[in-house]
């Protein structure tokens, strides 16, 4: 309850000090409304057990922030408002993946959330303990990064358009990284008994990925006119397409537009599933459905990868896995970084490392090698030792 009231001049706000020695400021705030015009909010700020200068200063610079927004015209907008025309101009100029994905984050968790907040209130303070909250609800550390890149995202393109001082979105603390599952990478031994296991169209999926280290997007898009016979046996794959989820675009990066040999093994199976298959114009999807639309990797794994994985005992498999094996068979063969991020479609070379993973098959070929070193060095020690005296002879 207040006591008594530090009264200023009009439109300069007041000092309230409390019952409890507490201190509190109120003020009229001149704002821009979303159709541009003028308009005026009280505004009420508890401050805590401060000094009277203080108060003042504070409630000085709430007058003068206001002011500064009134003269810039900035609009005073809804979070739902914000994010609903950032997906109307900005998102389309992101990738397929790109657009859906932030579209579903913010229908589903963000605007829900913070929809009824205006941008200019949304606080570091009030993101922060969101993201707690997910925490404690036992959400995934992935989920939970991803849901705030997006709100990043989103009010980075607030406070540019409405004059904010900086993205609250910046500084929230989301805690431990956690690894829900350990990458890997297929054996020789495992990868043989598991294209084994998968009918011809998976099987040449598969394969194809393991031997060229296709995106899944990219696997999905080619047509049959990309695919480029040699006499040697091999084949060249031209990737110029990428699908996702309906939608088809560019690949990734400038460089992920490249061309790949494709292994004479491999070629084999894609001779053998063009053999039998509804759909080989040229036009047409090299792994295409009855209806002739791609193939959906993700269906690929559940019907035939998982349970093929299942059987053998071994962890589930997916696209990335494929594509940590060819960069790990890659390494092991001593195939040059540079050509590896190529074949592979990075711009970056260091890129690649991101897909290795430690293998027990080169932790043991290594653990061999290095005895060998030491056992050729103790033979040389051994023929050393014959021309050493022993202490007695060396006494005498």
């Amino acid at each position: 309850m207040a006591e008594k009231n530090r009264k200023r001049a009009y439109g300069c706000g007041e000092i309230i000090e409390l019952s409890d020695g507490r201190r509190a400021i109120r003020w009229r705030e001149k704002h821009v409304d979303a159709k541009g015009k003028s308009r005026t909010r009280k505004r009420y700020e508890t401050l805590g057990k401060v000094s009277i200068s203080y108060a003042a200063k504070v409630l000085n610079e709430k007058l003068r922030k206001s002011e500064v927004a009134s003269k810039v015209h900035v609009p005073v907008v809804t979070f739902k408002e914000h994010a609903e025309r950032w997906m109307r101009d900005i998102l389309p100029n992101h990738k397929p993946s790109v657009r859906l994905g932030c579209a579903g984050v913010l229908k589903s968790h963000l605007i829900p959330r913070f929809g009824d907040v205006t941008v200019n209130d949304l606080s570091q303070i009030a993101i922060q303990e969101w993201a707690s909250e997910l925490r404690e609800r036992n959400y995934a550390p992935k989920s939970i990064r991803n849901y705030h890149g997006v709100l990043s995202m989103v009010m980075n393109a607030a406070k540019d358009w409405y004059a904010l001082e900086r993205n609250p979105a910046h500084g929230v603390k989301l805690g431990r990284k956690k690894l829900v599952r350990k990458k890997w990478a297929l054996t020789p031994d495992q990868a043989r008994p598991l294209l084994g296991r998968l009918a011809l169209k998976p099987r040449t999926m598969v394969a194809l990925d393991i031997t060229t280290s296709l995106r899944r997007g990219e696997i999905e898009a080619v047509r049959w006119k990309r695919l480029e016979d040699s006499s040697d046996g091999r084949g060249v794959l031209t990737i110029v397409e990428h699908h996702y989820e309906g939608e088809f675009d560019d690949p990734k990066t400038e460089d992920s537009i490249r061309r790949v040999i494709v292994p004479a093994e491999v070629m084999a199976l894609l001779q053998e599933w063009k053999r039998v298959s509804k759909h080989t114009k040229p036009e047409d999807y090299i792994f295409a459905t009855r209806n002739g639309t791609p193939e959906r990797g993700k269906n690929i794994l559940r019907r035939h990868v998982y349970p093929a994985c299942a059987a053998l005992g071994l962890p589930r498999a997916d696209w990335l896995t494929f594509r940590r094996t060819f960069d790990n068979w890659c390494h092991k063969h001593q195939i040059p970084a540079k050509d590896i991020a190529e074949m592979m479609g990075h711009s970056d070379v260091p890129m690649q490392f991101v897909y290795t993973v430690g293998m027990e098959e080169n932790k043991r070929l290594a653990a061999d090698c290095l005895g060998k070193e030491l056992g050729s060095l103790n033979e040389q020690l051994g023929r050393i030792g014959q021309f050493v005296p022993n202490s007695s002879e060396a006494v005498n």
